[in-house]
């Protein structure tokens, strides 16, 4: 079975069952998100095991990213039926910080001791600390109106990937369309002309839903067209920006996929690499832009 097939029927099962859990409740929202930043530090911290002596932390990676968007969750409210909880998710990182350095300190020998403590601590500062803000942009009850905006980040990143791969693979280089390599000692198969294709993409699709949707009323901030196209803007270069990370940590480790939980497609890391940051700067333009009006 070609890999094209092997990612068609990945998309047709994966797919229904994360609308069903973003729509169903709160609980299986953040049970989703708490699933996926727990899979992806796992993935990121086995990666940097590669290149550094010491322990291996992927537990630790798991439970901490996991926790980190956990606190995010409680540190908002209305989750679960609970207040906020004030100071959680700096008190859960000084925690976790504190772990991860008494563990250097005991288990890493001095040559590799910082190397080793940077990236094994960017897994719950990126998946967790950072990643883990997509919370923010859900709230609980069943529907899909409780997480629009995350939604859009989501689909918005599913079209850039799409048509960014599909035009780069069969129209780049064909036609009046050249081939352009886009970040050759990253990601060798990206092409300019696939970024640029699923950008206009992914700004057209924001800017529709943006402006003529509820999908970021939550916010409470007026858009605009310009307002709606910046968005798009701000998504589709965050959401690229994340998967050429991903792709750097996989080359510098010498990892094809960074796992293979979703056949065809890889591990999370490779499916959910652009959320990671596209996600929260949507989160904070639109508070920023909220507090601004």
């Amino acid at each position: 079975m070609s890999n094209l097939a092997q990612r068609v029927i990945t998309a047709v099962v994966a797919i229904p069952i994360v609308f069903f859990l973003l729509w169903f409740s709160d609980y299986s929202r953040i049970g989703l998100m708490c699933f996926l930043a727990g899979v992806g530090a796992w993935e990121w911290a086995g990666m940097a095991c590669k290149m550094y002596k010491g322990p291996d932390t992927r537990y630790l990676s798991f439970a901490s990213s996991l926790a980190l968007t956990l606190a995010w969750a409680l540190s908002k409210g209305d989750y679960f039926g609970m207040p906020a909880v004030p100071y959680v998710v700096g008190m859960t990182f000084l925690l976790i910080f504190a772990i991860y350095i008494g563990l250097a300190y005991a288990k890493v020998e001095i040559d590799h001791l910082f190397p080793w403590l940077v990236m094994q601590l960017g897994a719950p500062l990126y998946v967790g600390l950072w990643g883990g803000m997509n919370v923010l942009m859900m709230g609980n009850g069943q529907g899909f109106e409780h997480c629009y905006p995350f939604i859009l980040v989501m689909t918005s990143m599913w079209l850039c990937d799409t048509v960014a791969y599909f035009f780069g693979k069969f129209a780049a280089g064909k036609g009046p369309f050249g081939r352009h390599l886009f970040a050759p000692s990253i990601s060798p198969k990206k092409t300019w002309e696939g970024s640029i294709a699923g950008s206009i993409a992914t700004i057209a699709w924001v800017t529709y839903w943006a402006k003529c949707t509820s999908a970021l009323s939550v916010f409470g901030a007026e858009i605009n067209w310009v307002s709606a196209i910046v968005i798009g803007l701000l998504l589709t270069v965050a959401g690229q920006a994340g998967d050429l990370l991903m792709s750097a940590l996989k080359r510098w480790s010498g990892t094809k996929d960074s796992g293979n939980l979703f056949v065809g497609h890889g591990g999370v890391l490779d499916r959910c690499d652009s959320f990671y940051l596209a996600a929260p700067a949507l989160y904070l333009l639109m508070d920023f832009l909220q507090k601004l009006g």
